[in-house]
C-alpha cells in the first residue's frame, strides 16, 4: 500500500513539475465532430501560446511556415490537457473547451523548433553567460577547478552555447560574501555577459575512510567533503534570482585528487540546480524586463507606461525611476524585448527609436 501511494505522489509531482515548465492557456476549438473540435482546440492553444513569445509581425511573415511546420503538429508540443467543457451549437458545429499545458521550456521541442525556423531568435533563448567559481582545499588553492567545469558543462549539456571563458576572473575577485550588486555588474560589463554565475567553493580533508565504516584501521583510501555557492546575476538589471550551496563528498589515494572529486560532485548538483534556475527563468511566463525610455518630458513616458500595460502578455509596468529626461520601467511579461518593441511601435502615436535590446532589457527614444 505504501508502495503504491509512494509511485501516486511521484506521478502527481511529476505532472507539477511539468505543468510548471509550461504555458497554461484556456481555449475553445470548433469542428464537425467532438474530436475534430479537440483537435482545433489544441492547434488553437498552440498558436496562442506562440502569439506570446512572437511578435505579430513576425506572425504575419511566417504565417504558412507556421501552419504547415508547428500548428499541424500541436499535440506534440502539448504536456497536458483537460477537456473543460464540450457542447454542440445551435448551428451543428461541436465545440470544445480545454486547460492545455504547452510546453514552452527553452529547450523544448516547440521552442527548437521555433529557433530552427528563424522565427524566435536564439540569442534571446541562449543569453551569454560567464561562470566564475574559484575553489580551494583547505590550506591550498585548485588549480583547476572542478565545481566550475561542472557547473559549466551542465550548462552546456542543457544547450546554452554560449559560455564565456572567464578563467583570468578568478584571482581578482572578492570572497562570494563580500560581493556588491555593483561588483557583479562590473564583472559582468567587464565580459559583456547577459548573465553571470559567481561563488566560491573549499574542499576540505576528513580522513581515512577506515573510520568511517567501522574496520577500526586505515585502508590508505582518504575522504574529503566540498561545499560549492553560487549566485546567478542578471548583468542588465543588476538582479539576482538566486543564491544556494551544494555539497559532495569523495574518496581516492590522494587527499587532493579525493578533494577535486568531491567539488566536482558538489558542482554537478549545483549546475543541475543552475540550470533549472535559467530554464524557468529564461521560460516563465513573468519574465522581469526591464525597458529605459529617453524622452523630453515625463508625458511622453507616462503614454509609453499606459501602452506597455495594454500589450498583452504585460503583467505589470511600472516606472521606477525618472531623472534627467530618461525613465526606467520594469515589467513582467510573457515574451521578449523584441517583441515589446514592435508591439510598441504599433501601439503608440509617437516616434520610436530603437536604441538598444538584450537579453532583459530595452532601450528607446521617443520623440
Amino acid at each position: 500500500m505504501k508502495k503504491c501511494l509512494c509511485i501516486i505522489i511521484c506521478l502527481i509531482c511529476s505532472m507539477w513539475l511539468a505543468a510548471a515548465s509550461a504555458q497554461q492557456v484556456r481555449v475553445s476549438g470548433y469542428g464537425m465532430s467532438y474530436d475534430e473540435a479537440e483537435r482545433d482546440a489544441m492547434r488553437n492553444a498552440i498558436e496562442q501560446a506562440v502569439g506570446t513569445m512572437v511578435d505579430s509581425k513576425t506572425l504575419v511573415k511566417n504565417g504558412m511556415l507556421l501552419n504547415d511546420e508547428i500548428y499541424k503538429f500541436s499535440k506534440g508540443y502539448i504536456n497536458n490537457y483537460q477537456v473543460i467543457d464540450k457542447r454542440r451549437s445551435d448551428n451543428g458545429l461541436y465545440e470544445v473547451i480545454i486547460f492545455a499545458a504547452v510546453d514552452t521550456n527553452p529547450n523544448s521541442k516547440l521552442m527548437n523548433e521555433l529557433t530552427r525556423l528563424g522565427i524566435i531568435n536564439r540569442q534571446l533563448r541562449d543569453p551569454k553567460i560567464a561562470v566564475i567559481i574559484p575553489e580551494y582545499h583547505i590550506r591550498a588553492k585548485v588549480p583547476d577547478p572542478a565545481g566550475e567545469t561542472a557547473v559549466i558543462r551542465k550548462l552546456t549539456e542543457a544547450g546554452f552555447s554560449r559560455i564565456i571563458y572567464a578563467e583570468g576572473m578568478r584571482d581578482t575577485i572578492k570572497k562570494l560574501d563580500y560581493l556588491t550588486a555593483q561588483d557583479m555588474r562590473s564583472i559582468a560589463d567587464n565580459l559583456n555577459v547577459d548573465i553571470l554565475v559567481v561563488g566560491e567553493a573549499f574542499s576540505e580533508g576528513v580522513g581515512d575512510v577506515g573510520k568511517f565504516i567501522g574496520r577500526g584501521r586505515n585502508t590508505g583510501i582518504l575522504s574529503c567533503s566540498a561545499r560549492l555557492e553560487a549566485k546567478i546575476f542578471i548583468a542588465k538589471t543588476g538582479q539576482i534570482i538566486s543564491a544556494n550551496g551544494a555539497y559532495g563528498k569523495a574518496a581516492d589515494v590522494s587527499e587532493l585528487m579525493a578533494g577535486k572529486k568531491a567539488l566536482n560532485n558538489a558542482g554537478e548538483k549545483m549546475g543541475d540546480y543552475i540550470v533549472e534556475k535559467l530554464l524557468n527563468y529564461g521560460s516563465g511566463n513573468m519574465q522581469n524586463i526591464e525597458v529605459k525610455v529617453i524622452a523630453t518630458n515625463y508625458n511622453k513616458v507616462d503614454m509609453i507606461n499606459r501602452a506597455l500595460q495594454n500589450i498583452h502578455g504585460v503583467n505589470s509596468s511600472v516606472i521606477n525611476s525618472y531623472n534627467s529626461g530618461t525613465a526606467v520601467i520594469n515589467l513582467k511579461y510573457s515574451g521578449t524585448p523584441q517583441s515589446i518593441y514592435n508591439q510598441l511601435s504599433q501601439n503608440v502615436n509617437c516616434n520610436l527609436k530603437l536604441q538598444q535590446i538584450t537579453y532583459n532589457t530595452l532601450t528607446v527614444t521617443v520623440y
